[in-house]
């Protein structure tokens, strides 16, 4: 091997080095930061009506007319799995059990009004937000 060879190879491996992720931004990492996210847009959008723990007790639930649902057991209602695609489609307002006249916002409509206060009240609703909710209901299963 030439002393070039050496040297390029050992340019070559520190930019690849430089490429990969760092500890810091593992997939754990992230993982973390999403349900950290989830939890704050449940806080500001869901607990009100479903409770800070989500067991469907919160202060603005009081004069609903009926209770919201525990959300700590929906897991355990569905067969040990999150119904991740159901729970999306209700919180838009897109399954046939939603009541247009009932408590639960159609957050398609109306967005994430607490989230996004300067903005996103006509029907945002990013994707990465429901991800990063789902997520946090997920780690609240009991």
């Amino acid at each position: 091997m030439t002393v070039r060879t050496v040297i390029i190879a050992s340019v070559c491996t520190a930019f690849l080095g430089a490429c990969t992720q760092t500890p810091s931004h593992s997939a754990a990492a992230f993982a973390s930061e999403t349900v950290a996210r989830g939890k704050t847009i449940y806080g500001q959008e869901c607990a009100q009506c479903h409770g800070t723990a989500g067991e469907g007790g919160g202060p603005a639930s009081l004069g609903l007319g009926a209770a919201p649902p525990d959300l700590v057991g929906l897991k355990m209602r569905n067969g040990g799995q999150v119904p991740r695609a159901f729970v999306r489609k209700y919180v838009l307002g897109l399954t046939e059990e939603n009541d247009l006249a009932g408590p639960m916002p159609d957050f398609a409509r109306v967005g994430l009004r607490h989230v996004y206060p300067k903005g996103g009240a006509d029907g945002e609703v990013l994707e990465a937000d429901f991800e990063s909710l789902l997520d946090y209901l997920e780690t609240i299963q009991q």
